[in-house]
């Protein structure tokens, strides 16, 4: 509504102006009226409006006065003046001070006060859609400019560049930082994955975005500095004032507004634009201490310089046999202290890359897998624990507690179902089930029909599965195709899509998805582990 402000010392026009025009049939709204310009002033102080039909000689203060000063403080508003035949001098003087239009107050109609009126809601329409066009083409370049300096930082920092592209950068772009004097902090957003899982956020980018935002606005305040998102759940923060009680700051706003905790790893301080890169590979490194760690923390890169000892004893030729017949024994009462002796010694290796770490308990893994396959059993056929695989818990948690603890867990139940399992016959109907998943595993199989090409209900089949080989009938078919899933990706002339309907998926993100659920990386990146490229 095109909002409407009457001004006028003479009770009969104001009332007159009110009621012989429908206003807001026409999209206006009345919102008062003033007998003097000051009354008029203290309204629009309260609710500014479009238009004031104002007289111009009035007590107290004249509608030249309040022209005048509507014009200096709402230099938007419209003032159309109401005048007598002998006002005229008045009228130029008020159309020089910006007034819109005039009116002859005693000869007035309002047909035409209504059109004119009109035309100015038109002016304000318009008005009002060019400004919003030039918010809009405004908000784009800012974004496409922020976009481009966090494009250019992410290179920066995640790259190797040379002085003479850093320099040129620095000619493109202001940063929020003293680049004689900055640290550079890896920020991560704890239990990433169990948050996505929780689904608060409804989408990942939310998430980032409400992070994102809670850090840029915190750093702001704190002396600036610029935030980037490196990767999903992961940040790089710079600034010149990076101190623990900012970072503490951080981590207690974080869980008080976006219900997540953080950890940091925090570089050392550098002085030139061109250590950006290194600044940030020192905090990332800083930061993977946290595989050793339990909750949320801040580590510095000073922290991390140690010399590196050898740690725990590897999987060598001995160790390996202890664990095998560890393993073959298949009592879980011994295995459980042997893997926390284990678990302590490296936990306490924290000079030592996760990544070296992670091997050794693949390693592990597949040592336990050689006894499973004398049993004619895989770790692929063993059901899932905690709705979770071996190869995905070992690549992808956080931190070296979390994989003992689900390990102890998914050993327990692996010893009690090789046990429950060995020498057991299945039934035919069983066997016949396990054949048709062998055999057309490639195909479009769903459980309903397996279940009618061997005489069952659906759910009594299911259930009759599971009772007899420890599993559901989708899990083993997902094992069977990701197996031959596995062997396929080793060839490199197949692409993913075409491996992924050779193994009866039509869709190649429903199959990547799968995947990665099971052995803790997305095909592409298995392909090239198992190729060592």
């Amino acid at each position: 509504m095109t909002r409407v402000l009457i001004v006028d010392d003479e009770m009969l026009v104001r009332l007159s102006l009110k009621t012989l025009i429908p206003w807001s049939e026409h999209g206006f709204h009345i919102i008062g009226e003033a007998r003097s310009g000051r009354e008029a002033l203290e309204l629009l102080e309260k609710e500014p409006c479009h238009i004031v039909l104002t007289d111009i000689r009035m007590p107290d203060m004249d509608g030249l006065e309040l022209i005048s000063q509507v014009r200096e403080k709402w230099p938007y508003t419209r003032c159309l003046i109401l005048s007598n035949h002998n006002d005229f001098e008045y009228v130029q003087k008020a159309l020089r001070l910006g007034a819109a239009d005039y009116l002859l107050k005693l000869a007035w109609v309002p047909e035409e006060l209504l059109e004119k009126c009109k035309r100015l809601q038109s002016e304000f329409r318009q008005e009002e859609e060019d400004l919003e066009e030039k918010s809009r083409a405004a908000f784009k370049l800012e974004r496409l400019g922020r976009e481009a300096k966090e494009k250019l930082l992410r290179d920066l920092l995640t790259k190797h560049t040379s002085k003479l592209e850093i320099a040129s950068s620095m000619t493109e772009l202001e940063f929020g930082f003293q680049p004689s004097r900055f640290r550079a902090a890896a920020v991560a957003i704890d239990r990433y994955e169990r948050v996505l899982e929780e689904d608060r956020y409804q989408s990942e980018q939310l998430l980032s975005y409400t992070v994102a935002n809670i850090l840029n606005e915190m750093v702001r305040k704190n002396g600036g500095g610029e935030v980037v998102e490196v990767d999903n759940g992961r940040f790089a923060l710079l600034s010149s004032a990076l101190t623990e009680e900012l970072l503490k700051q951080l981590q207690q706003v974080a869980e008080t507004y976006a219900k997540v905790t953080l950890s940091f790893g925090v570089s050392r301080e550098y002085g030139e634009m061109f250590e950006l890169h290194r600044a940030f590979m020192e905090a990332e490194q800083a930061l993977q201490k946290r595989f050793y760690r339990s909750g949320s923390a801040i580590l510095y890169a000073e922290a991390a310089q140690q010399p590196a000892t050898e740690g725990p004893a590897r999987l060598g030729t001995a160790t390996a046999g202890d664990w095998l017949k560890l393993f073959e024994a298949r009592q879980t009462e011994a295995l459980l202290p042997a893997l926390s002796v284990w678990y302590s010694q490296w936990a306490q290796a924290e000079e030592l890359p996760p990544a070296e770490v992670r091997d050794e308990w693949l390693h592990l893994l597949v040592l336990l897998n050689k006894t499973l396959e004398t049993a004619g059993k895989d770790i692929y056929t063993v059901p899932a624990y905690l709705d979770q695989y071996p190869f995905e818990v070992i690549r992808n948690s956080e931190t070296l507690a979390e994989i003992y603890q689900w390990f102890c867990g998914w050993l327990g139940q692996t010893m009690a179902y090789v046990k429950a399992t060995a020498g057991a016959r299945l039934r035919p109907e069983i066997q016949a089930v396990l054949d048709i998943i062998r055999k057309e595993y490639h195909t479009q199989l769903k459980v309903s029909d397996i279940a009618r090409r061997v005489g069952f209900a659906e759910n009594y089949l299911s259930v009759l599965f599971r009772k007899e080989t420890g599993e559901k009938i989708v899990d083993t078919l997902t094992g069977v195709r990701m197996k031959k899933a596995r062997e396929l990706l080793l060839d490199p002339g197949l692409k993913i899509y075409e491996i992924s309907e050779m193994v009866g998926y039509t869709d190649s993100n429903h199959f990547s998805k799968y995947f990665k659920k099971i052995e803790g990386v997305f095909p592409l990146e298995f392909r090239k582990m198992a190729l060592g490229k």
